[in-house]
């Protein structure tokens, strides 16, 4: 059997259109079919070249729906500014503070795994660690009472957890760099 590589070393064209390395069994069987007949299809109306391109559509969606959330939420902040009060009696206040802490400890966590198992997918975890540090230390400041409560909590922000969101975001990007 004669296999000739596509773009990636785990998927390959056998001569006769199907792929190899795929699932096992009539399923993948039936999948295989189903994508030789596409590659057919592509290579015979000569839109196949071998180079991936990403997608255009979802992309566009994606900034589409951003653009919207982006658009709303601001005038909604001007809303909030104008109608919440200065002060506030908030139930579940330890829930509300441990989560966040035990989200922030499970993200790093899991980004710890990911990068000691190489995966690419700890740069999606590294993002969402340095996102919950930085609303930790937003909230802490400016939840935080004055005088020496105040000055704590700036100061772990300043000191701790801002340079650790920093890093977080400079692992992320670490992780998305194309290996050469």
């Amino acid at each position: 059997m004669t296999t000739t590589a596509l773009s990636r070393p785990d998927r390959l064209l056998r001569k006769d259109g199907a792929l190899s390395g795929t699932l096992p069994g009539p399923l993948g069987d039936a999948i295989d079919d189903r994508v030789a007949e596409a590659l057919d299809d592509y290579l015979a109306e000569g839109r196949l070249d071998g180079r991936i391109r990403p997608r255009r559509s979802p992309g566009g969606l994606a900034a589409l729906v951003a653009a919207g959330v982006a658009a709303v939420l601001l005038p909604w902040c001007l809303i909030l500014a104008a109608t919440l009060p200065s002060t506030y009696q908030a139930d579940h206040w330890k829930l509300t503070w441990i989560g966040l802490d035990c989200g922030t400890a499970v993200a790093a966590g899991l980004t710890a795994y990911l990068l000691r198992k190489q995966d690419a997918r700890a740069a999606l975890t590294a993002v969402a660690t340095g996102t919950l540090l930085l609303a930790d230390a937003w909230f802490d400041v400016s939840t935080s009472a004055a005088g020496a409560d105040h000055a704590l909590s700036l100061a772990e922000a300043v000191l701790l957890e801002v340079p650790l969101a920093i890093c977080a975001f400079v692992v992320a990007g670490r992780a998305l760099r194309p290996q050469t």
